[in-house]
């Protein structure tokens, strides 16, 4: 398992705060952390998938020195602008993050903009508006990353489809397969909104040490 201090992290945080969307958090980290460790310093970063807060908070105590448990006090499970923090925009209702990155990326085509949406977040309308105008304004310097972890709000999402789609859309999206069964009382569509137990939370601190 990659990133556990990351993971641990989530872990604890989710534990004492009484916290859901583990699954999310845990299969969007990876990607997050592979983001921070590739963007230039004044490169911006929108999570789209907006319920996966926590993670990007974790990322950023790593990489900014920021206070996770802070950012989660003040801002809750879904992040808020925090231009001082670190988080670019305000998400949490899917579909909303993608049209800002691109906003974003029109306003300055010489500096990248990252931004990380979920394979549940494309039934959104927006996000295909939002990648059709990326392709048609030719925005190279928007890095569009889906987290293909195969379930969204409702159900299982047909990984295979919708990358074809998303591919035919915008040729450059970055797809990446993920797992929201990383720990044992995770499972399918429950690890968006599982609360972690005491006994789930001593097994999953001695899966990532």
């Amino acid at each position: 398992m990659k990133n556990k201090k990351l993971k641990k992290r989530i872990i604890e945080i989710s534990y004492k705060y009484k916290k859901s969307h583990i699954g999310s958090c845990l299969s969007a980290v990876d990607i997050i952390e592979e983001i921070y460790n590739l963007k230039g310093k004044n490169e911006k970063f929108v999570l789209s998938e907006g319920h996966a807060a926590i993670a990007l908070y974790c990322v950023l105590e790593k990489h900014e020195g920021r206070n996770p448990e802070y950012l989660l006090q003040r801002h809750g499970i879904h992040a808020g602008r925090d231009e001082e923090n670190g988080i670019w925009c305000t998400t949490g209702s899917l579909g909303q993050g993608l049209p800002i990155a691109v906003g974003m990326a029109m306003a300055n085509k010489t500096k990248s903009v990252h931004c990380l949406i979920s394979d549940g977040e494309c039934a959104e309308g927006s996000i295909w508006e939002a990648l059709r105008i990326k392709t048609d304004n030719n925005l190279d310097n928007l890095k569009v990353y889906v987290n293909l972890n195969g379930y969204g709000a409702y159900g299982k999402v047909n990984s295979t489809k919708l990358t074809k789609r998303l591919k035919a859309f915008c040729p450059d999206i970055i797809t990446k397969r993920t797992n929201v069964e990383q720990l044992p009382f995770l499972r399918g569509q429950d690890a968006h909104y599982y609360i972690m137990k005491e006994d789930d939370y001593a097994k999953a601190l001695e899966l990532l040490k």
